[in-house]
């Protein structure tokens, strides 16, 4: 029998999901948290971009308000941000315990909110605020939550019919997860047609400028491929770190 919507709800919620912390989020009092829900399954890793990943898709750079602060004098802020910009799929900064109006590490408020302003007008990196270390662990099970049954729910686009091989092929691939306009038509460009993408091989998908190993391993998903095996082979094989990035920054859909 299948749930109804209430039940599926139910069930979403005392679903566990799996979480990646860096290493040296371990001393944090966010990682005790995520460690002690019995609805997270949390694992430590070196992570080569952002504190905490999910699905190898999104990577949260978490911040207190006191780090925020050091960050912006030594211009730490903006190397992560824009490594985490141009290096993961879905990038957010978190950050927690941020007061308005005050000065963390002594950076006056103009000059916090400042920065801010840059890491979303500027980097277009979401930002996300909690109050405590309780609530950040709950945004992060809850946006996982999301991305999860985004991932399971059909969607149908509406409106626009593209006419013409090209652009209804274009159209098609851009149906695929993480594909936008450029990776689609570095992917028609490299293979010709709709067809041969999908029977492409992984270790081809990724040599696809653009396609890194997290947007390769999207495509296997979505065509019913086994998306930890791509990342295994092609990670291990081509010396990529453990969020399957090239040392090169990719173009963004």
């Amino acid at each position: 029998m299948v749930p109804d919507s209430e039940t599926a709800d139910e069930l979403e919620k005392v679903a566990i999901v799996d979480i990646v912390a860096d290493v040296r989020e371990r001393p944090s009092a966010t990682f005790a948290v995520l460690a002690s829900r019995s609805d997270v399954a949390l694992t430590t890793a070196t992570l080569k971009f952002g504190d905490y990943s999910i699905a190898a898709q999104l990577s949260f750079e978490r911040k207190t308000a006191e780090d925020l602060g050091r960050s912006i004098i030594d211009g730490r802020l903006f190397r992560q941000i824009s490594a985490l910009r141009y290096r993961v799929d879905r990038p957010i900064l978190l950050v927690e315990g941020l007061q308005p109006s005050s000065a963390p590490a002594g950076v006056p408020w103009h000059a916090v909110r400042g920065a801010l302003i840059s890491v979303a007008a500027v980097f277009a990196v979401p930002i996300l605020f909690s109050h405590d270390p309780d609530e950040s662990a709950e945004i992060m099970v809850t946006a996982a939550r999301q991305l999860r049954r985004a991932r399971s729910t059909a969607y149908c686009r509406p409106g626009y019919r593209p006419k013409g091989w090209r652009k209804r092929s274009l159209f098609i691939l851009q149906g695929l997860p993480n594909i936008g306009p450029r990776r689609a038509q570095a992917l028609l460009e490299a293979f010709g047609s709709v067809r041969a993408v999908m029977s492409a091989r992984s270790d081809r998908l990724v040599d696809v400028d653009g396609i890194g190993v997290g947007a390769a391993a999207s495509i296997s998903r979505a065509i019913g491929d086994e998306p930890r095996l791509l990342i295994e082979r092609t990670g291990r094989a081509r010396g990529r770190d453990w969020q399957g990035r090239r040392g090169r920054v990719p173009m963004t859909g």
